[in-house]
């Protein structure tokens, strides 16, 4: 870690921080809606980026973009580098990483240029298209900070600045083993981050419980569980796949399926817990990243 990087280390907020803050219900749902409007409803997205392992590989492909130095090899962002760099993560196979590397060139996100060096070698190169929705990522999960701490608050991410955005995403190249612990960390949340929109799914989920306990409050009847007949069509996915990873969190324990066929669900105090310490501990290492960023652009 650079000497910078120790300066801020100390002084981020921690997950216990955020977790006990009074302000965190309001930013555990500022970052369930700001997610909702990026991915619901555009099942293009969620079939292409929404799990766990091609986020990553999208965050990665442009955090090595920045980092590119055309004097050195070493630098240049190859199919190569970004399996060897993907490694860490343990999330996702080298099939897997080329099949999204083609997904995304087809699309329009991603182009492999010839580099300028050695034409032999491809250069992944994301488009403005792959960029701007790389900061559309960003501001959603900066968005829980945002309402957790307005003063002095994080507008350079959410206001899309682009020299924030390559200033964070380089800091971020160096805090792998970071991301890999809070993978770690939270085993329940894997079983939703490794499937198709399977967090997309829990998200959904966490938002109309939310609904239902206002419902409530309001002296609305409520209902016995939550109806997940049409979460799929949201996020494309078939309804059978839905059911399929709710079946798999009922056994873990995280929900409770009652009803016909088991059509409606509760979420369990575990997976609300579960939700909130990854919510907690993403934030954590968002706002680390922005302390560090803003202080080598501010250095710079």
């Amino acid at each position: 870690m650079s000497d910078l990087s120790q300066a801020f280390a100390g002084t981020h907020h921690s997950p216990e921080e955020i977790l006990a803050h009074p302000r965190f219900a309001a930013a555990r749902m500022a970052f369930v809606e700001a997610v909702l409007d990026l991915y619901e409803g555009d099942a293009f997205l969620n079939r292409m980026l929404v799990e766990a392992g091609r986020q990553i590989t999208f965050n990665m492909i442009v955090s090595l973009h920045f980092a590119h130095d055309v004097a050195d090899p070493a630098t240049w962002p190859t199919m190569r580098l970004l399996k060897e760099r993907m490694a860490v993560f343990g999330v996702s196979s080298p099939r897997r990483i080329e099949d999204l590397v083609a997904r995304l060139v087809r699309f329009g996100f991603l182009a492999q240029l010839p580099s300028r060096r050695d034409r032999r070698v491809r250069i992944l190169t994301p488009t403005a298209k792959m960029l701007a929705l790389d900061q559309d990522w960003l501001s959603s999960q900066y968005a829980p900070l945002q309402a957790m701490f307005p003063d002095p608050g994080y507008s350079q991410v959410i206001g899309r600045d682009p020299a924030f955005q390559r200033a964070q995403r380089l800091v971020a190249l160096g805090f792998s083993a970071r991301a890999v612990d809070i993978l770690a960390g939270n085993p329940d949340m894997m079983l939703f981050l490794n499937r198709d929109a399977g967090v997309m799914i829990l998200i959904k989920l966490v938002h109309l419980a939310a609904a239902a306990a206002a419902d409530a409050a309001n002296g609305d009847n409520a209902a016995n569980g939550l109806s997940y007949a049409d979460i799929g069509a949201r996020f494309g996915v078939s309804r059978t796949h839905v059911r399929t990873i709710l079946q798999d969190a009922a056994k873990a324990g995280l929900v409770g399926l009652s009803g016909r066929g088991g059509a409606l669900v509760e979420l369990k105090p575990a997976v609300l817990q579960a939700f909130d310490r990854f919510v907690a501990a993403s934030m954590s290492g968002h706002d680390l990243l922005f302390r560090i960023a803003l202080g080598q652009m501010t250095a710079a």
